[in-house]
């Protein structure tokens, strides 16, 4: 049983996590100006009217090539296009409130589950794709734009494009010290405080994709956060991750020994130190930091700590 530091995966599109949370760190700030034309194409995006859709962007696009949202809308329209609803066979059980038709046996045994799933069109997403590098190239400071690329990999599961346009960002972030604008042409007040957390919910999203392959960057990710904040405890917690997710129980060790000295209440940090030292069969040590995580406000780590603590008793 482990425990990470890991939150929220991020989105772009309608289902757009990330510009929730912006809008609320926001929504003090006055509303900017947008175009007409963009606010008449929410309407037509909200409406689902792919046809009217299309019409309305080739009549936008003699006027709109100064317009950052004329980009971001021509993405959206095509991400949407690009998503494809195929129903899937798998043995997989399906996860709580998951919809699913269980496939049975002459004796009536569940031998298989039916569900659906999204699947991405990779010509409709190259043109997605083409708008955001005309929208980049045009207006560099447009962080939505460049995270919109990152969304729609994640998406394609191109998890290798996914994560060095991840680094991209991070990199472009020294250059421009974080001097970003988002959605609207929203000035971000903390950009550096966006980044790391956004970048954060990125890292629990190659995490939870489960692609042995795709986990290999949640590494390089926090070590280039690191390099801007050396004491980021998220970021030392993630590159002990990265190391029990390849068994280095004692490399993990070592950046949560680095984490811990930094905040030695961090409830996670202390799970993946009781969970290393368990693996080890470091019973002293395993007792030392459940006993530690007990102590913690949160009941579920409370809860943890309690059926670990019984699990290092077994140890001999």
């Amino acid at each position: 049983m482990w425990v990470f530091c890991l939150g929220v995966t991020a989105a772009w599109a309608q289902d757009d996590q990330v510009a929730r949370r912006l809008s609320r760190t926001l929504e003090d700030q006055l509303s900017p100006t947008v175009s007409e034309e963009y606010t008449a194409f929410l309407k037509l995006l909200r409406s689902k009217d792919t046809a009217a859709q299309r019409k309305f962007l080739a009549q936008w696009e003699g006027i709109g090539q100064e317009d950052p949202e004329f980009y971001v809308c021509y993405a959206n329209y095509y991400t949407n296009l690009a998503k494809k609803e195929v129903i899937k066979m798998t043995t997989d059980p399906p996860q709580p409130g998951e919809e699913s038709f269980a496939i049975n046996d002459s004796l009536g045994n569940v031998v298989g589950y039916l569900r659906g799933e999204t699947v991405m069109d990779d010509l409709l997403s190259a043109q997605s794709l083409m708008w955001l590098n005309k929208g980049i190239a045009r207006f560099p400071r447009r962080l939505d734009l460049l995270f919109g690329k990152v969304y729609l990999f994640g998406k394609m599961v191109r998890y290798d494009s996914f994560s060095t346009t991840i680094l991209s960002a991070i990199e472009k972030s020294v250059d421009n010290q974080f001097e970003w604008q988002w959605s609207k042409g929203v000035e971000l007040q903390d950009g550096k405080q966006f980044l790391f957390s956004t970048c954060q919910d990125y890292i629990a999203q190659l995490f939870n994709s489960e692609d042995s392959l795709a986990l290999l960057w949640i590494e390089p990710i926090s070590l280039a956060l690191l390099e801007i904040d050396p004491k980021n405890v998220p970021c030392t917690s993630n590159l002990a991750v990265a190391n029990m997710m390849l068994q280095r129980w004692e490399e993990a060790l070592i950046h949560l020994a680095k984490a811990h000295a930094l905040d030695p209440k961090d409830d996670v940090v202390l799970a993946n130190m009781g969970y290393c030292n368990l693996q080890l069969r470091n019973k002293a040590q395993a007792k030392k930091y459940y006993n530690l995580l007990k102590k913690s406000a949160e009941p579920e780590y409370q809860k943890l700590a309690k059926e670990m603590l019984q699990l290092v008793k077994q140890l001999k």
